[in-house]
């Protein structure tokens, strides 16, 4: 108890210290400029988790008004003012109305705040924990929220708070979906080389930017992109059949089939070509004028065989160049898409 006593005892001097030496406190380094809140009228108020650590909360609340003030552009509300127009007393009280948008609402629309910066502050041994929010009091949703559990002096302490402002205070880029429809449906979809369905399909959330999309079905050539998907909308992407033509089946078997029969028709032509070249046999003269009428028959067969051969290995070329994409399929590249 004696330590932490003496931790806060110091960190309400330290702070206070900062604060008055105002050139100090703000030559310390930001993160980013937020400049989004030019002129934007905003509330800060940090409440103790207990009784003891209030003047930790007040100092800590002073740093955000000057971070704000001096980073973000923002028109600060009167501490105590807010206070006032929350209408509530103790911290314990106050605690329980920053959790609350609805009671940060009434005292917002009273002081002409759109955002209200609302957190705790407490010691625990020599740690300092700290949450803040950024409230939205018109949308009544929270915009953003940072916890910190700080271990250090009183420096670190700041610059903990200070960071912990700048992200409060960061755009955030709104996740967006696409939407995929197709004719046929049923046709499987693919993003960022991860399959999510068939369509119709809406896409889990993603990040704002591009995106390669691809959607296949049986029998049809797939459709590839690259699309833009914004933040927080919803792109759409309809394919009709012109976009999924079909993939035809014929084409191939043609020509594998053609290929075969030029490779047994030639193998043939050539056996049949060896065979009638051997020299004529036979123990009498008619015996070997019927072998080299066999030889005879042998060539006339291997004249066939290479015809055969040559026109089928014709159609065969014919149809692996005519219909290439059919049967060997297209080169899918992810273009952009207009």
């Amino acid at each position: 108890m004696i330590a932490a006593a003496s931790l806060r005892s110091r960190a309400r001097r330290s702070i206070a210290a900062a604060l008055a030496a105002a050139p100090v406190l703000l030559a310390l380094p930001a993160p980013a400029r937020a400049g989004a809140g030019e002129g934007e009228k905003i509330a800060v108020l940090v409440v103790a988790a207990t009784d003891k650590d209030a003047d930790l909360a007040d100092n800590l609340t002073e740093v955000i008004i000057a971070y704000a003030a001096q980073h973000g552009g923002f028109e600060i509300a009167g501490k105590e003012e807010f206070r006032a127009r929350l209408g509530v007393e103790s911290e314990r009280r106050t605690q329980a109305c920053l959790d609350d948008i609805s009671c940060l609402g009434r005292a917002g629309v009273s002081l002409g705040v759109r955002r209200i910066v609302a957190g705790t502050v407490g010691t625990r041994g020599k740690q300092v924990l700290f949450n803040l929010n950024l409230d939205n009091v018109q949308d009544g949703r929270v915009e953003s929220r940072v916890f910190r559990l700080v271990d250090g002096g009183v420096d670190t302490l700041i610059r903990a708070v200070q960071d912990a402002s700048s992200e409060l205070f960061r755009p955030r880029v709104e996740p967006g979906k696409i939407q995929v429809a197709s004719d046929p449906p049923g046709a499987r979809v693919s993003i960022d080389n991860a399959y999510l369905g068939v369509t119709p399909l809406i896409s889990p959330t993603l990040l704002a930017g591009r995106h390669d999309v691809r959607v296949e079905a049986s029998d049809r050539f797939p459709w590839t992109s690259r699309v833009e998907v914004r933040p927080g909308e919803e792109l759409q992407i309809r394919l009709s059949p012109d976009n999924l033509p079909r993939r035809r089946r014929w084409p191939g078997n043609v020509a594998y089939a053609s290929t075969t029969l030029a490779a047994v028709a030639l193998a043939s032509g050539a056996f049949f070509g060896v065979l009638s070249q051997l020299q004529p046999s036979g123990d009498s003269r008619e015996a070997a004028m019927q072998d080299l009428d066999q030889k005879r028959s042998f060539a006339r067969t291997a004249n066939v065989s290479f015809i055969v051969g040559g026109a089928a290995a014709a159609v065969a070329l014919f149809h692996f160049i005519r219909y290439h994409d059919d049967i060997f399929g297209r080169t899918e590249r992810y273009e952009d898409t207009p």
